[in-house]
């Protein structure tokens, strides 16, 4: 997607759209991939110096749950209100601006659901499904308390 300045009148709101390929992003996440096409959808205006892209990013991804590491499809969309300094430039291309918008939009652990329980990290059973039996043959273990061990001369402070 480019956006051409001298098709443009200042001041003239124009609805544009525009297509990208995930693969052309050059975004790649473990957790996720792109099942289709980033669609732009807005509207483009030049003024004094300047040109407004705004509207919404739309795609669908497929994620993988950082807890029970289940995956799911879902569509992505973000809204956007860029504005780029048009001053000596014949052309505008909002290419960096998707990649930005794309990476904070990611989160850094994609959860299913809020209450995903994850696996056990004993046996991997699914807790979100039911739970194991490794709490019953003692596999989970209560946590190690950790003591500081006091050294000769904390435990002899104040004996003469």
């Amino acid at each position: 997607m480019k956006f051409i300045l001298s098709e443009f009148s200042e001041g003239v709101r124009v609805p544009v759209e525009g297509f990208y390929d995930p693969k052309a992003i050059e975004i790649e996440f473990p957790d996720m991939i792109y099942t289709a096409s980033i669609e732009l959808r807005g509207t483009a205006e030049k003024s004094a110096g300047t040109f407004r892209f705004q509207g919404v990013l739309k795609t669908a991804v497929k994620r993988t749950c950082g807890k029970c590491l289940k995956e799911k499809s879902e569509p992505l969309s973000c809204n956007f209100d860029w504005i780029f300094d048009v001053l000596d430039k014949e052309s505008i291309e909002p290419l960096e601006n998707v990649r930005e918008l794309l990476i904070l939009e990611h989160p850094l652990v994609y959860r299913c659901r809020p209450e995903c329980r994850g696996l056990c990290p004993h046996c991997g059973t699914d807790l979100n499904d039911g739970s194991c039996n490794c709490k019953e043959n003692g596999y989970h273990a209560s946590p190690v308390i950790i003591k500081k061990v006091k050294s000769k001369k904390e435990r002899n402070h104040g004996k003469s």
